[in-house]
């Protein structure tokens, strides 16, 4: 059973980068700790960044930062207006929470006030429900929303269980850019061996044939003991897979560098041949003006 609670928070935005693509810095936040979605392979389950003393809390204690709009006021009167704010680092921001709290709408009219450029990341439709302000930020400002999306739908059903399937997502895609809002899609991560070269292709092709703008890719990322609970996980839904997966990762938290090379050379190649882009941040050219301190 879910469990919601209400907390106040002492920070909203973590600095993440001094530079990224022509922004002065770059900034992650999250609305919600936790996340419903109970993906498997999420890296936040690792030691260096989950947020609960019981790892699997994290699927079923969602927090609700309820001073997070009123935070990020402060926070954003006080950076630079080229700042990259990304929303959804760690946790989604539409899961089912978001349905009743708002707690991302709230953070979205606080950002469009402030003119920020924004980039989400999701891998739910509810976000659909925002299209009215999402158009006013993107009138204003640079706006870039990034669906998560690495497997079928029958593969989702096991990696993914309580996320909005993939098709769902493809249509989102659909709708926003109707409204001409920016999207593209994110293969993250790529399950080796499991996610297979065909799949990748069709996720390219379907994102086209959706209206994204561009494709990206990230390997799967195994720490500590996380990387113990999803390759017990690996062995008893894919039990001829798991030499192979202990192999992959008993050096590393990532896969070797010619496995994550072989998936980004043929993700770049499936792009050029339908024009699409592999940055979310494509052409756009940060405003340089900084605001005041208040």
């Amino acid at each position: 059973m879910i469990k919601y609670e209400h907390i106040q928070v002492q920070s909203i935005l973590n600095r993440l980068n001094d530079k990224l693509d022509g922004f002065s810095c770059v900034y992650s936040l999250n609305p919600y700790r936790g996340c419903e979605h109970a993906c498997q392979y999420c890296y936040v389950l690792s030691d260096k960044y989950i947020p609960y003393k019981k790892k699997d809390e994290f699927f079923y204690k969602i927090q609700l930062k309820t001073n997070a709009s009123f935070l990020l006021q402060e926070s954003l009167s006080k950076i630079p207006i080229d700042c990259l704010i990304i929303v959804g680092t760690s946790c989604d921001p539409y899961q089912p929470a978001e349905k009743e709290f708002k707690n991302t709408r709230s953070i979205l009219e606080v950002i469009h006030d402030f003119k920020n450029p924004v980039h989400i990341i999701t891998k739910s439709d509810l976000i659909l429900r925002d299209i009215d302000i999402l158009k006013k930020i993107s009138s204003k400002t640079f706006l870039a929303v990034s669906f998560s999306i690495s497997m079928n739908n029958s593969l989702s059903t096991i990696f993914e269980p309580r996320a909005t399937k993939p098709s769902k997502r493809f249509h989102a895609i659909s709708m926003l850019a109707s409204h001409n809002i920016r999207c593209g899609v994110f293969i993250s991560p790529v399950l080796p061996y499991i996610v297979n070269e065909n799949i990748i292709k069709n996720i390219v092709t379907t994102a086209n044939d959706s209206g994204a703008k561009y494709v990206s890719v990230d390997e799967l990322n195994l720490r500590d003991t996380n990387k113990e609970r999803f390759l017990s996980f690996i062995k008893s839904m894919y039990p001829k897979l798991a030499n192979r997966y202990e192999i992959m990762f008993s050096k590393k938290s990532v896969p070797p560098e010619i496995f994550s090379k072989s998936i980004q050379q043929l993700i770049e190649n499936e792009a050029k041949q339908l024009n699409l882009e592999t940055s979310v941040i494509g052409n756009y050219k940060p405003p340089k003006k900084q605001l005041e301190l208040l």
